[in-house]
C-alpha cells in the first residue's frame, strides 16, 4: 500500500508541473512543442523527466513491496528520497540556463534510488531463480 501513496504523490507532482507547463505555454504563446522559448523547453523537460523516471520507480517499488522481502521502512525511505529528488530536479531545471545544484542533486539521488531498487530486485529474483531451477 505504500507504493499507492507514492503513485498518488507523484501524480500530484506531475499535475503541478503540467499546470506550470500550460501556464508557460500560454505566456510564451507556444501552442505545440517548445518553439523558440527556452522556458518552454525547461518546463517540458521537467515534466517529461518526471514521467520517465517515475515509471521505473513505481514499477520497482510495487514489485519489491509485493514480494514482501523489503522492509516498509526501506520502501518509505526510498520513496521519500525519490519524491524529494524529483522536486529538486524540477526546481533546478527551471532555473536560469537550467543549471543548479538542485538539478544535480535531484539527478544523483534519483539514480541512487533506482540503482538501490534494481540491485535489491536482482538479489531477490536471482535468489528465487537459483532455488527454483531458474524458473523452469
Amino acid at each position: 500500500m505504500m507504493t499507492l501513496f507514492y503513485a498518488a504523490a507523484l501524480c500530484i507532482l506531475g499535475l503541478v508541473i503540467a499546470f506550470q507547463t500550460g501556464r508557460t505555454r500560454f505566456s510564451s504563446e507556444t501552442n505545440l512543442g517548445t518553439g523558440d522559448s527556452f522556458e518552454m523547453l525547461q518546463i517540458t523537460r521537467a515534466h517529461g523527466n518526471l514521467i520517465e523516471y517515475a515509471l521505473f520507480f513505481l514499477i520497482l517499488s510495487f514489485l519489491l513491496e509485493t514480494v514482501g522481502q523489503i522492509p516498509n521502512l526501506a520502501t518509505g525511505l526510498l520513496g521519500d528520497f525519490f519524491i524529494a529528488s524529483r522536486i529538486a530536479h524540477a526546481y533546478g531545471i527551471t532555473r536560469p540556463e537550467g543549471k543548479s545544484n538542485f538539478r544535480a542533486a535531484g539527478t544523483f539521488i534519483t539514480m541512487a534510488v533506482l540503482l538501490i531498487q534494481s540491485i535489491w530486485a536482482l538479489k531477490i529474483s536471482i535468489s528465487w531463480m537459483m532455488v527454483n531451477s531458474w524458473g523452469f
